[in-house]
């Protein structure tokens, strides 16, 4: 816990709220009110375990309870980013191996229909999870097998863990993913189906959790309606929720800034957009918090396609961009540089670091002229590079019109002058990420893009097993969903992520860490390409919201009231 709370306390000092309505209600009265919040779409996977999106979170969150990156387990998060026993869990004891965690339920716990939640249901819940040849066969994913040697239940109340060793991170990534209610994942199971088929097919937008929020409807691509839990016990403060309904609305980015000024929505969480963010701050009746983000956003290469499977053609990509000019073009004055796979929060690193330690990819055609023709690449009579019959016509796969514009006044532009050419394409959310992880795109002839444009949002402690280590890219392609998204595969990665995740101190695992990130910005599995200083923007009828990177809307809003 030691080293935790020494994160923590780093976390917590770099963390900017000063904007924030600092007036919070403390009063108790009727649970009243609604209000309603303006997203991007969610995939409706509102259980853990498949390939799902920040949005869909959310709603596990609502359902579930939980902050920062995790719907709520035995663990959680508070507002400082503390991970702490969750208020369903009354204690924890640890062997003196540490191999050993037996954790105890409150008594009388239900889930939000008064199905009741036992030591049965965290033990079928991870044995769910255990069970990677079944999840895998039903397109999801898994990282307990690499964690866990077995789950006991002692008693109805008591459970016990034994893990495989002792790793850095097992608070945040073992014990604060959300329980399973084995009455309703088990209920009108097929017999032709696992568990977790079903889950995935029948009852995965359907969600049954002990959180401070139910769901009442699903419109797909629309909205999640919630009511509120009354059998909820309270969060890790012990609050409930005060305001009766929300809505989750799905939003387009063009018409979000209208959505709010004009009141259809109430709360814009996560904006980023320099001309939104000012409009809002010029009105009165609006308020906001911002932090930085415990993220970054990033233009992912699929390592194993050729040809950027080959390092140099990824850095020779990398020296294309002028990412200065990207990040002013798609986000304005309140985007911030990134240079490596890691957030500004991480008290791993600081600038001055980062600047003595790691390349400033930027447009440099010099440097692309060097990198290719060293690799024995040559250009051809169209002026683009080749190696044989392999050219280098890249494909992009962006999510957002945004992307596909500031993509375009970048490497679009600049590209065939550096003799690459880039494709951009937009495609739906839902087909973008079949071709992300490789889901459903089991013809590899259907494999196309190169390059996705997307962001990520790390958990509070990192572990980057399940995310970057080669036996988490699923082989052969198109076999199931990639955790290794990227599908990068390198000796030396593997090595410096099992010392991070087996380091016994601090000062063993930042040590792996700043190598770590030294390794993925030579080699460029990825190429971060910005980070933000996020704004929460919100209608001053709400009052006592409160967010920071570790706090977000969703948790926030627990402990608010409204006009």
């Amino acid at each position: 816990m030691k080293k935790i709370l020494t994160i923590l306390l780093v976390l917590t000092m770099v963390c900017s709220i000063t904007a924030c309505n600092k007036t919070k209600e403390t009063g108790g009265g009727e649970v009243s009110g609604h209000v309603t919040i303006g997203t991007p779409n969610f995939n409706g996977d509102f259980i853990n375990g498949w390939g799902n999106n920040s949005y869909d979170n959310s709603i596990r969150k609502f359902v579930f309870g939980g902050a920062s990156n995790n719907p709520a387990g035995l663990m959680t998060s508070n507002i400082k980013g503390e991970i702490l026993l969750n208020s369903i869990t009354d204690s924890r004891e640890i062997s003196d191996d540490g191999l050993e965690h037996t954790f105890k339920l409150k008594p009388d716990l239900v889930y939000s229909d008064g199905t009741p939640l036992t030591a049965d249901d965290v033990v079928f819940t991870y044995n769910f999870y255990l069970d990677e040849d079944a999840i895998v066969e039903a397109g999801g994913s898994t990282d307990y097998p690499e964690y866990l040697e077995k789950v006991e239940k002692l008693d109805e109340l008591t459970i016990k863990f034994t893990l495989l060793d002792q790793y850095y991170a097992t608070d945040s990534l073992v014990f604060m993913d959300n329980i399973i209610c084995e009455e309703w994942a088990t209920k009108d199971k097929p017999e032709d189906k696992t568990i977790q088929q079903h889950v995935k097919d029948s009852l995965i937008n359907k969600p049954l959790g002990y959180g401070p929020y139910k769901i009442v409807e699903y419109k797909e691509n629309q909205y999640v309606k919630l009511t509120v839990n009354d059998k909820f016990i309270g969060d890790v403060d012990g609050d409930k929720p005060k305001i009766k309904d929300m809505i989750v609305k799905v939003i387009s980015d063009e018409t979000k800034l209208d959505e709010l000024l004009t009141g259809n929505v109430d709360v814009l969480p996560g904006s980023v957009k320099a001309e939104n963010i000012d409009a809002v701050k010029a009105d009165s009746k609006f308020s906001f918090c911002h932090y930085p983000r415990q993220g970054y956003g990033h233009l992912t290469f699929h390592n194993d396609f050729a040809p950027v499977n080959h390092k140099e053609v990824r850095q020779a990509i990398c020296y294309t961009i002028d990412r200065k000019i990207f990040r002013e073009a798609f986000l304005g004055k309140y985007s911030v540089s990134t240079d490596g796979p890691y957030t500004l929060n991480y008290w791993m690193i600081d600038q001055k670091w980062v600047d003595d330690n790691l390349h400033k990819y930027t447009a440099d055609k010099e440097k692309v002229d060097e990198l290719l023709s060293g690799a024995g690449w040559a250009k051809g009579s169209d002026g683009i590079w080749a190696k044989g019959d392999e050219k280098l016509e890249i494909e992009v796969l962006v999510p957002s019109q945004d992307w596909a514009d500031c993509l375009n006044l970048t490497i679009g532009k600049t590209g065939e002058e550096f003799g690459i050419k880039f494709n951009v394409s937009l495609i739906d959310w839902a087909i973008f990420l079949n071709h992300y992880y490789g889901k459903e795109i089991s013809d590899k002839n259907e494999r196309k893009y190169h390059m996705y444009a997307l962001a990520s949002s790390p958990a509070i402690v990192f572990d980057g097993y399940g995310s970057w280590h080669s036996d988490n890219v699923a082989n052969p392609w198109g076999s199931a969903i990639s955790a290794n998204t990227a599908r990068f595969e390198n000796a030396k990665n593997d090595e410096l992520l099992m010392t991070m995740r087996t380091a016994k101190n601090d000062e063993i695992y930042q040590k792996a860490y700043r190598e770590w990130v030294k390794l993925m910005n030579e080699e460029m599995p990825i190429l971060p390409i910005y980070s933000n200083d996020y704004h929460d923007l919100f209608s001053k009828r709400i009052k006592g919201f409160e967010t920071n990177a570790f706090w977000d809307w969703v948790p926030a809003l627990i402990k608010c009231t409204v006009k």
